[in-house]
């Protein structure tokens, strides 16, 4: 199995893990933020939303353009629209999921080693974009994982 396939699977697991992790949280649940200040589920669900557009975006513009520059992606707690039911942010994610790995399958072997410029990695390929947006996923799943055994812990 190629690396391609390993990251691009990768990539397709995350809305059917974060589907499962979310079956038994109930709107509380989702609301509920553990600190002031910290993220609750919610906006994990949201931001995941969010910044898959930014990243496709920059995947395409990596194909488009030779060698461009790219900033980093910041996160906006301000783009998170809470008062969307959770279902509801997660199929965003899920739909805006489908379009970056549709994107991704349509792609040569060869566009896997076009070059850029991040602006904290420096010069780089676009494989090692995709491998970003999966590391992405799995410090949010994780995430996830901690904001529902605080959150369990509390009502214990």
């Amino acid at each position: 199995m190629s690396r391609r396939s390993v990251l691009i699977e990768a990539l397709e697991a995350t809305p059917r893990d974060l589907a499962r992790m979310l079956r038994r949280v109930d709107d509380t649940m989702a609301r509920g933020r553990p600190a002031p200040g910290e993220w609750c589920i919610a906006d994990v669900v949201a931001h995941l939303g969010y910044i898959e557009v930014h990243y496709l975006a920059r995947l395409r513009r990596i194909i488009a353009q030779d060698n461009p520059f790219e900033p980093y992606l910041h996160p906006n707690e301000g783009a998170h629209d809470l008062a969307r039911p959770l279902p509801e942010l997660l199929e965003e994610f899920v739909q805006r999921r489908a379009e970056s790995v549709a994107f991704l399958r349509g792609l040569e072997q060869r566009d896997w080693g076009r070059p850029l410029v991040h602006s904290t990695i420096g010069p780089t390929r676009f494989r090692e974009q995709v491998q970003e947006l999966v590391s992405h996923d799995n410090t949010h799943l994780a995430q996830l994982v901690a904001l529902r055994e605080k959150i369990i812990a509390r009502s214990a």
